[in-house]
């Protein structure tokens, strides 16, 4: 367990010297109680990190759980002679060198700009804590039901940890690729108007990338705007704009996990590694406060249950009876404008005129829009509609926001989609 292993590291005569147990090491115990965890840590060298940075920080834990202060010195000089502009990684160094002389510690003093350790301390628990409390081994996120052909690659981003999963579509489900730290709103997430330092919680998409050339200095070396506020960020009255992912200026190495005005934040080196997974306009993002997994067998259950809701509107529509076509749509169902009711009435009309009805879907996508855990849950679905009857056809690529109510998928929102 996690927190055996770091009450194993705090304990140790040497180590509770260091500013990195007693700021890292106890500050996870304490955050991530035994009961959490399902399983032991994985040996160091099992771990596909991410970054040297994180790697150097993991096998310094480690080897000062074994007394080895000198080798936890060779990682962190690794880590400096590639990143010399890396706050947290000058103090532990400092740190180590000075419990190794016996001297006090500067990561721990309260006289050392309190605001600036504690943030630091921050990152240091949010970086460690994703080797020791990552997602279990093999499990699928929730967010993911389907991806279309073109979503090469998705991001999540779980807020709680301060991480970005990128996700690659294999025949239309997620597999893990790789993940970074991030940091975002000072003022943490549900971005509700403009100016309020928070990141929006919701699926966006990027729409374009800006390179290094049209920026200033703080955004590194580009940014991806996303597409916030969205239909259903508009629906619920939210506002704002400039929500980007980008990186940081050249005199920083990574900031604080809450630093930003809403922005998603990485490393200049973490933002070049996740420009390769980018393709402007189609790729995905979700934002969430906290990710949930499942087990392939409980995800392929999810994702049967709510294809089969998909699959009945289908058919309803197609088979004209308008009753059992409405009954998909929530009573709360709006569209440009229309409510139920009204919707109700035009559907009513235009189907006395039809003869048959022939609808076809593809370029599936189906992600889970993150919401508080009291509320229902919602689905975002985006197809390619190819729509034939006896007086009309046409194509489009529709949105739809599907909301369980009473143990049944409705359709809660309808539309285009940008």
């Amino acid at each position: 367990m996690l927190s055996a292993t770091l009450s194993k590291f705090a304990s140790s005569n040497l180590i509770a010297k260091s500013a990195l147990a007693i700021t890292v090491a106890m500050a996870v115990a304490s955050a991530f109680p035994a009961a959490s965890y399902a399983q032991t840590p994985p040996p160091i060298a099992s771990i596909a990190f991410s970054n040297d940075v994180e790697a150097a920080l993991v096998r310094a834990l480690e080897t000062l759980r074994e007394g080895g202060i000198q080798a936890a010195l060779r990682e962190m000089d690794i880590v400096l002679e590639k990143n010399p502009n890396f706050q947290l990684g000058h103090l532990i160094k400092g740190d180590l060198l000075m419990a190794k002389s016996g001297a006090p510690l500067a990561f721990t003093g309260t006289k050392a700009q309190p605001e600036l350790v504690a943030s630091l301390q921050q990152e240091a628990r949010a970086r460690l804590t994703r080797y020791f409390d990552g997602p279990p081994i093999g499990y699928l996120p929730t967010a993911l039901i389907q991806l279309a052909p073109a979503q090469r690659f998705v991001f999540l981003m779980d807020s709680d940890k301060s991480r970005l999963y990128v996700f690659k579509n294999i025949d239309g489900a997620p597999r893990l690729v790789t993940d970074f730290y991030i940091s975002s709103g000072k003022k943490g997430v549900e971005k509700e108007r403009e100016g309020d330092q928070k990141t929006p919680i919701g699926v966006y998409h990027i729409t374009s990338a800006l390179p290094k050339e049209k920026l200033s200095d703080f955004y590194g070396p580009g940014a991806f705007p996303l597409n916030f506020p969205n239909e259903w960020d508009k629906h619920l009255g939210k506002t704002g704009s400039g929500i980007w992912i980008h990186g940081t200026p050249s005199s920083t190495y990574s900031r604080p996990p809450r630093a930003s005005d809403g922005c998603v934040v990485l490393t200049n080196d973490d933002f070049a590694a996740i420009s390769k997974f980018v393709d402007p306009s189609i790729t995905p993002i979700v934002i969430a406060s906290k990710l949930e997994w499942k087990s392939p067998e409980q995800w392929i259950d999810a994702k049967n249950t709510f294809t089969d809701a998909l699959n009945k509107w289908q058919s309803d529509w197609e088979s004209m009876n308008v009753d059992n076509y409405l009954a998909n749509y929530s009573p709360q169902f709006e569209t440009d404008g229309k409510g139920f009711q009204d919707w109700a009435l035009h559907k009513r009309r235009v189907g006395a005129d039809k003869n048959f009805i022939k609808i076809v879907i593809s370029n599936l996508s189906v992600l889970e829009y993150p919401l508080p855990s009291t509320a229902p849950p919602l689905m975002m679905v985006t197809f390619d509609q190819n729509y034939q009857s006896n007086n009309v056809s046409s194509q489009m690529k529709k949105r739809q926001y599907w909301q369980l109510e009473n143990g049944q998928w409705k359709i809660i929102y309808e539309g285009g989609a940008g």
